[in-house]
């Protein structure tokens, strides 16, 4: 049995923003969060140079809910931590996803690859036990027989009655689909589900809304891609999956997250476009998926898509988005990271927010992480406390 989702979606449409990084690293992207005991939000991600670089390592800050702050970003995990842990070479980390058990261990899952590009990924596992501060290597999931490899995660893992997690999984090798490996607190595999049965379908998103039934969107790799993300459901707790059928949201290939409030009740944030990254949303429905709703609304550039926009144009753009509640240290700084990440000289900039991650705590506020123009990971709160009218940030 899957454990029931229990509070609502905060009347409250003051979304307050700050920045998580700071601007240390060129590059940081697929940011992950997780609830610690006393109310606090750890978020992981990856930084380093470039994507796929050996000084890419794994950061860390902890977001206290009580002063509105984040603490400063701090390598928590590098490629030789794990190398020597692991006994053998690690060329790249990537995507991580935490689990916070009972028993107040933390377990961090990283894809981490040895040969090869994201296809020959392994997913290591480390554990902490003071709350991600500290971390030691503790084994690798064994996902698959051919050398175990190709196994990728992205998407929150789901909690079952009797204590075990299923983590939302993904294969890149051979066919791209999307599983649930239900794990034990020694991360032994306990059984595995295929999510659907198409060969295009990466990082599935899995929505309990009930002890029985399910819900999982995944991203369509599809070429030529159609635009809309795959869906299938599960009516017996997560064991068997309808096959994959195009679900009616747009989205331009690429990573979602969502929380299930209530049966039928579902909030997906995505990019909500057929064709590019460059706008956000989240989406609600309270029919099944029947009809969805843009809830709210964070960037939208529909409008300058394709144009060939010089560096000062786009700097002068994304300048406001630096007015957070919580302002960088930096501004410039990130500035110069974006206008380098996100302009060509030949091509002209582009814009870029992608990959959130979404959680809703204890309290019943709602918390969001993504990658803000593959520069900087940017934080979205929700209390639960108030209520305003919607509103939209551009």
């Amino acid at each position: 049995m899957i454990e029931e989702p229990q509070a609502k979606v905060p009347d409250n449409g003051e979304w307050r923003s700050a920045f998580v990084s700071d601007g240390d690293t060129p590059l940081v992207h697929a940011a992950s969060m997780v609830e610690l005991p006393n109310g606090s939000v750890r978020t992981f991600w990856f930084a380093g140079s470039r994507e796929g670089a050996a000084d890419v390592a794994i950061h860390s800050s902890v977001f206290d809910p009580q002063s509105g702050t984040w603490s400063n970003e701090e390598p928590v995990i590098t490629r030789q931590q794990i190398a020597e842990g692991w006994g053998r070479h690690v060329r790249k980390l990537g995507n991580v996803v935490p689990v916070l058990d009972d028993d107040g261990r933390m377990r961090l899952f990283v894809v981490a690859v040895s040969f090869g590009g994201w296809a020959g990924s392994r997913v290591v596992v480390m554990e902490s036990f003071d709350q991600g501060k500290n971390w030691r290597f503790d084994g690798v999931l064994v996902t698959t027989p051919f050398l175990n490899i190709s196994t990728l995660v992205k998407t929150a893992p789901i909690r079952y009655s009797d204590g075990t997690i299923g983590l939302p999984v993904y294969h890149e090798m051979a066919g791209k689909f999307g599983e649930i490996l239900r794990l034990d607190k020694d991360n032994q595999i306990l059984g595995k589900a295929r999510i659907g049965h198409g060969r295009k379908a990466i990082q599935p998103l899995v929505l309990v809304d009930s002890p029985s039934h399910a819900v999982a969107f995944l991203r369509n790799e599809n070429e030529p891609n159609n635009g809309f993300l795959y869906q299938s459901e599960s009516h017996d707790g997560g064991w068997q999956w309808d096959e994959l059928a195009y679900s009616s949201l747009e989205n331009p290939s690429a990573a979602l997250s969502g929380l299930a409030m209530a049966e039928g009740h579902w909030l997906i944030a995505a990019n909500c476009n057929r064709i590019e990254r460059d706008d956000l949303c989240i989406r609600e429905t309270r029919d099944g998926g029947r009809s969805w709703q843009e809830r709210w609304t964070f960037h939208d550039r529909e409008r300058w898509r394709g144009e060939e926009m010089t560096e000062q144009q786009f700097s002068t753009l994304i300048h406001p988005e630096l007015n957070s509640d919580v302002p960088p240290e930096d501004p410039s700084r990130l500035l110069d990271r974006a206008r380098h990440n996100k302009c060509d000289g030949r091509l002209g900039c582009e814009f870029q927010y992608d990959y959130p991650y979404m959680i809703r705590t204890r309290s019943g506020d709602l918390h969001m992480v993504y990658t803000w123009n593959k520069t900087a990971i940017r934080h979205l709160w929700l209390k639960a406390d108030s209520a305003a009218p919607n509103s939209n940030e551009e």
